[in-house]
């Protein structure tokens, strides 16, 4: 004999609920694995999808969800944006300015001095190569040094946008010069 208990925010089992629950996962999860795997690497998807229905459990023991299909998309949208937060912090710290005066061989070496030149040259012609809009917005922050609400004020677009177009420039130049 299986004791069931109720339990006193769903207000129905703990079996029912669980099953509940199982039988959400497996009507959602093909969906939601597909959708987060447009958006980032297959293996990191599958992470992303355990967190989405880890919170999703747990918010389901704290209170009745009416619409956990709903609720579950929007974790997941939201743990997608947070990734894209820490990746481009990641990103902005990681990423060196190019400055030739800071980079400019003081031995005479001309080896060294070539190899910088050509540095600039592909740096150069990485942010020649970015779309308008986003290479304005890079050029302001990394050259200008103005900030990304400086920047949204300026161009009129918001903080956000912004901080798309500077992942977006990162990534490219980092593509460019063959950093990962």
């Amino acid at each position: 004999m299986t004791l069931k208990t109720v339990d006193p925010l769903l207000g129905e089992t703990q079996t029912d609920a669980r099953r509940k629950l199982d039988a959400l996962f497996r009507r959602q999860a093909p969906a939601l694995l597909r959708f987060l795997s447009r958006r980032t690497s297959p293996e990191e998807a599958q992470d992303l999808a355990q967190e989405a229905f880890l919170r999703l459990t747990h918010a389901a023991g704290k209170q009745a969800l009416q619409k956990p299909e709903a609720y579950l998309g929007r974790i997941a949208r939201n743990l997608l944006r947070d990734r894209a937060k820490s990746v481009s912090g990641r990103r902005e710290r990681s990423h060196a300015v190019l400055e030739p005066e800071a980079h400019a061989t003081s031995d005479g070496d001309p080896h060294l001095a070539l190899e910088a030149r050509q540095l600039l040259e592909r740096h150069e012609a990485a942010v020649l190569k970015l779309k308008p809009k986003t290479r304005e917005v890079y050029l302001r922050h990394r050259v200008d040094g103005q900030t990304y609400p400086q920047i949204a004020a300026a161009l009129g677009i918001g903080v956000s946008a912004v901080e798309k177009h500077m992942m977006k420039a990162i990534a490219a130049v980092d593509r460019s010069l063959g950093r990962p």
